[in-house]
């Protein structure tokens, strides 16, 4: 058989940050916003969301109130990763919550059209574990339902954190926490995290340092709102599942178990997304690069700089046709590099053009 083709896609510098850019989104109007990563990394950063202006000059979005803490009402955003903007300007903004403070976590959207808050869907507590750290999600606009990855976030390093998806319908306010025990949501065996030749570590409770360990991660849709795909940081595969079986209440957990698919290969990764075409795009740590999982299940390395992309992190999909993404540094940053914080300022943003159409035409 012949070789696959090699692709090479070129990368550009967007957009500058003085914070630590998490997960971007771009309006269908093309205005760039950003979640500010909860990591610890000295002070925390003022604003929980900002929109990029011009030249590294930013402001807090929607506004003031809702970009910080919250306040008695519940205003406001404790912390996030999880940041999506849909085709019709609705912005999705997943808060984290702060459970020593009451605040369980939630989903705000904020309508970019007419300035206003649209909802706010609190996270039910049967959805959630001790240990839930709801950080990124993929929205179905066929079935208005959002479908979050539940990280899950241990002290210890090797505590995979019961990784799970919890699938949100928003018309009926119906949530479900699915596939908690399946292989594909835990990191697998043997897999650890390499950047700039040292493996990522994490403080025990020893105080002694070990390589991380951590699962379901990365979460997207394609733009057909088809199948939800979804992938661990330690892992090597790409999975799969249609969107309309992780809100059919009938099946069971087996029957949900049956249905997930093995799609491809990959590297140890944090942002994923999809284009029309089937590639399941991914930033990949190890190599400091941008890959991308064929429908073959082959993968490859399509973008890779050593010395700027330090931990590729979220991707965005912007009406332009380009795929935007994050670099967070985090092997950097003091709980993942013993407590020392050796991060470079300014945090950057590349975006480059995605290899098929990221929306599918009308």
């Amino acid at each position: 058989m012949p070789d696959t083709p090699h692709t090479e896609v070129e990368t550009e510098l967007y957009a500058e940050f003085d914070t630590r850019a998490g997960n971007p989104a771009m309006t269908p109007d093309g205005r760039l916003l950003v979640s500010n990563h909860p990591f610890p990394y000295g002070d925390p950063p003022e604003y929980r969301v900002v929109e990029y202006v011009d030249d590294g000059e930013v402001r807090p979005f929607p506004n003031e109130a809702w970009s910080t803490p919250p306040d008695e009402d519940g205003v406001g955003i404790s912390s996030l990763i999880g940041l999506r903007a849909d085709p019709d300007g609705m912005v999705r903004i997943l808060d984290i919550g702060d459970p020593e403070a009451g605040h369980r976590p939630k989903l705000v959207s904020w309508d970019t059209t007419t300035d206003r808050l649209h909802r706010v869907d609190h996270i039910p507590a049967h959805a959630t574990t001790d240990l839930s750290f709801m950080q990124d999600f993929a929205y179905d606009a066929v079935r208005n339902a959002i479908y979050i990855a539940d990280l899950g976030l241990s002290d210890e390093p090797s505590d995979p954190g019961k990784p799970a998806v919890v699938a949100l319908d928003l018309d009926t306010g119906r949530t479900r926490r699915v596939i908690e025990d399946h292989p594909s949501v835990l990191p697998e065996e043997g897999v650890t995290p390499v950047m700039e030749g040292e493996p990522v570590v994490q403080e025990n409770a020893e105080g002694e340092y070990e390589p991380i360990r951590a699962g379901l991660d990365g979460i997207t849709i394609d733009p057909a709102f088809e199948w939800v795909y979804f992938c661990g940081i330690t892992t090597e595969s790409v999975y799969r599942i249609r969107a309309a079986d992780l809100l059919d209440e009938s099946l069971s957990d087996a029957d949900l178990d049956d249905r997930i698919e093995r799609y491809g290969d990959k590297e140890v990764c944090d942002g994923i997304t999809v284009d029309t075409a089937g590639n399941v795009y991914v930033t990949d740590m190890t190599n400091n690069a941008v890959g991308v999982t064929r429908p073959s299940g082959e993968y490859e390395v399509i973008a890779r700089d050593d010395e700027q992309f330090l931990w590729p992190d979220g991707f965005c999909c912007g009406p332009d046709g380009h795929i935007y993404f994050t670099v967070t540094q985090l092997h950097r940053a003091p709980p993942f590099n013993r407590g020392k914080e050796e991060s470079y300022h300014p945090f950057r943003l590349f975006r480059f053009e995605s290899l098929a159409p990221v929306t599918v035409g009308r």
